[in-house]
């Protein structure tokens, strides 16, 4: 829902400056416009809870399939990807960066061919899974740097702890 305010200038623009007592108190307001204020936010990143999407790791994420399987409700279309090409069901490159050992690592996305899930594969197992322990029931974060064009990724939660982890 919006609501409808003024918006009012006190400070004159450079071509009003000689016709207006610019600098003399109090200030008085030159016009005023009307602005819509939003009540929702145009999504803003909470600094402390950042992940636009968290999920807990299955087994097929850990071990059998070689990949990190996203649903649709994860990948989004602002997304810096070439969608052309995943639409074709094409592997495009992904950069993903693990937060806590700040290192980046290149993988790839592609769209499943049976149905609308994504998937995070080439050397997925060695870079994340066996690198960083991963187990199933692990809950991971993940949010898309617009600043990078990178994939943020986080362990939040170990399987069998029951409160997230700090980072």
């Amino acid at each position: 829902m919006a609501t409808w305010t003024r918006y009012y200038d006190f400070i004159p623009i450079k071509k009003e400056e000689k016709s207006e007592a610019s600098g003399s108190f109090p200030l008085h307001p030159i016009r005023w416009h009307r602005v819509e204020i939003q009540d929702d936010h145009p999504g803003l990143t909470d600094l402390l809870n950042p992940w636009e999407f968290k999920k807990v790791l299955t087994a097929s994420d850990v071990g059998q399939v070689g990949g990190l399987v996203l649903g649709r409700e994860h990948v989004h279309s602002k997304w810096d990807l070439d969608w052309n090409a995943v639409n074709r069901k094409q592997q495009v490159p992904i950069v993903i960066w693990d937060v806590e050992t700040r290192n980046g690592y290149n993988l790839f996305l592609k769209k499943w061919t049976d149905n609308d899930n994504f998937i995070i594969h080439n050397n997925w197992l060695r870079d994340f899974v066996f690198r960083r322990d991963l187990k199933e029931g692990d809950t991971i974060g993940m949010y898309w740097n617009r600043t990078s064009s990178s994939l943020c990724f986080s362990v939040l939660k170990r399987a069998g702890f029951s409160k997230l982890l700090d980072y």
